[in-house]
This record gives structure tokens, C-alpha cells and sequence, in this order.
């Protein structure tokens, strides 16, 4: 989600149930995917519709993940760099992105490469168009490589544990440089692995499904927030795919909020139906902690 910087976070927006370890998952849910309950307004979101307006999708996203700042250099930082790469590379070959396919058939993303740039510093209350200019120059240094042919690359920036951002815990977002447009999507990092997929999650499919802010949009109503109103804006649900956290988005298919083949813990569901749910920026509890 691409918002204004006084607008309300991308993050924010996303609701983490107050469980997520895996159960058997519902007829229903193994079809379309799993759904919790998805708003506390339950019967709003089956009105819900995101439509293509014909600009770009990602039809296979390139992931390239930078660990910005030289806290990822230490044995002691929670999670690791290698930890979160790992987590994304079973997250992008799992079902999770098999839902996307009715967006114009986006056929789900890979990692393509991860490095850690310690030779600078994120600072505390860093701006989206700080970090825009912060892949600029990277690109431009010849530290990581510019956009792959196609244009798929999307330059995930993670930040280290506790640097806090000016507004959002999560955004994606385009800038102009080298000839073409380059996407990038930012994360805050709360030191939780749990926490941090969630959020890299709900922007992976936001940046497939509209990279530059014409891809699928809902339509008027949709979402309450200013900005680029996206499929994973309007979904509170939480789960686990391949004992990776990631967060629902919009099936305008099923009609609801999905998470493909994922399933919850049963508190879960029951905390969402009963509008027992946790904002992001409450600092959701890992999922060690969830178990109990």
C-alpha cells in the first residue's frame, strides 16, 4: 500500500489474530483458501471488489532483499538476515501466492538475490522517499544490481531491529531512475521474525497486484484510508503457510479474504469473530508465544 505520509499506515491496516499455529483447515478454506472471519464488520467485505485498471502486474515478482545498516552484521540481531531470507523463500514456494493467479494470472514470486549494506545507516524516523533514494543510490553504486529485463525486481528493504520509521510499519512504493521505473517496498522490523513476514506478506502481493498504483484497485468504498486502496488492505486475518506467518488478502474469486491452503489455531478464529483482534502497531507476539 502506497499512502500519503499523514495517512493511516499500510501496516496498521492489517489485524494480527491473537493465534496462528496450523489445525486442519475447512472444506471451504482448502478450496479457496482460508478465512477467519475477515473485518470485525463481517458483512461488509463480501461487498468488497478490486478492479484492473490495466496498468502494470507483477507476473513473477523478483524479490530482492537489502538488510539496510550495520546492526544485521551481528551474531545477536533477532531475527537474522539469513532467517528472514529463508522465511521468504518458503513463503514465495508455497500456496501462499497461488490466489494471485486471478489477478491476470500472476504466477507467484522468487527471491532473486539478498545482501547486507552496512556502510550506512537507516535513521530513526526514516522517510519513504529516503529509502526510494537509498535503492537509487545503491543501483547506481553498483552495490546491487538494477532491474531485471521484464521489470519484475521489486528492492525489499529491511530494516534492523527497532529503528522506527515516520509513519507505517510497511509500504511499497515506485521512483524513476536508470532509464525505467524502479519498485521498492520497505519493512520495520520489531525484532519478531513473526511479525516481520506478516508485514513483508501483506506488501509482497500488494506490490504483484499493483506495483505502480494502476494495477487492481477496489473500487470507490472500498477502503477508508487515503492512497492506493490494495487487495490486502481490507483482510485481518493472520495464519501460517509452511510454518511461515503471513497475513490474508482479498480473493475477488471466493469473495472474501484468503490465505491459500493456510489454516489457524482455533483461538484464532474465535478472537476475530468475537473482535478479540491486535493492530500491528501493537506489536504482535510471536507465534512461540501463540501456542500457549
Amino acid at each position: 500500500m502506497r499512502r500519503s505520509i499523514a495517512a493511516v499506515a499500510t501496516a496498521i491496516a492489517v489485524i494480527w489474530s491473537a493465534g496462528a499455529m496450523p489445525t486442519g483447515a475447512s472444506r471451504e478454506a482448502a478450496r479457496h483458501g482460508l478465512d477467519v472471519g475477515g473485518q470485525t464488520s463481517g458483512g461488509r467485505d463480501q461487498h468488497r471488489k478490486f478492479v484492473d485498471r490495466h496498468g502494470l502486474v507483477l507476473s513473477r515478482e523478483l524479490l530482492y532483499l537489502i538488510y539496510w545498516g550495520s546492526a544485521w552484521t551481528y551474531l545477536s540481531t533477532t531475527p537474522t538476515a539469513d532467517q528472514v531470507t529463508s522465511a521468504v523463500r518458503t513463503m514465495l514456494a508455497s500456496s501462499y501466492l497461488a490466489g494471485l493467479a486471478q489477478y491476470r494470472g500472476i504466477g507467484g514470486g522468487e527471491v532473486r538475490g539478498s545482501t547486507v549494506l552496512a556502510s550506512s545507516e537507516p535513521p530513526d524516523g526514516f522517510t519513504d522517499d529516503e529509502v526510494g533514494r537509498f535503492v537509487h543510490d545503491q543501483i547506481a553504486a553498483g552495490t546491487i544490481p538494477g532491474p531485471d529485463a521484464d521489470n519484475q525486481t521489486v528492492y525489499g528493504v529491511v530494516m534492523p531491529p527497532g529503528v522506527k520509521p515516520d509513519h507505517a510499519e510497511g509500504e511499497h512504493n515506485t521512483s524513476r531512475g536508470h532509464g525505467r521505473t524502479i519498485h521498492y517496498a520497505w519493512f520495520a522490523n520489531a525484532g519478531s521474525l513473526h511479525a516481520l513476514t506478516g508485514i513483508m506478506s501483506h506488501e509482497i502481493v500488494e506490490a504483484a497486484t499493483d506495483p505502480e498504483g494502476d494495477g487492481f484497485i477496489g473500487v470507490d468504498g472500498t477502503c477508508s484510508q487515503e492512497g492506493w486502496c490494495e487487495i490486502a488492505d481490507v483482510c485481518s486475518s493472520a495464519g501460517v503457510v509452511d510454518r511461515v506467518a503471513v497475513r490474508s488478502y482479498w480473493s475477488n474469486e471466493a469473495g472474501k479474504c484468503i490465505i491459500p491452503t493456510a489454516s489457524v489455531h482455533p483461538k484464532s478464529a474465535r478472537a476475530v469473530r468475537d473482535g478479540q483482534v491486535r493492530r500491528v502497531d501493537e506489536r504482535p507476539r510471536d507465534l512461540a508465544d501463540l501456542e500457549a
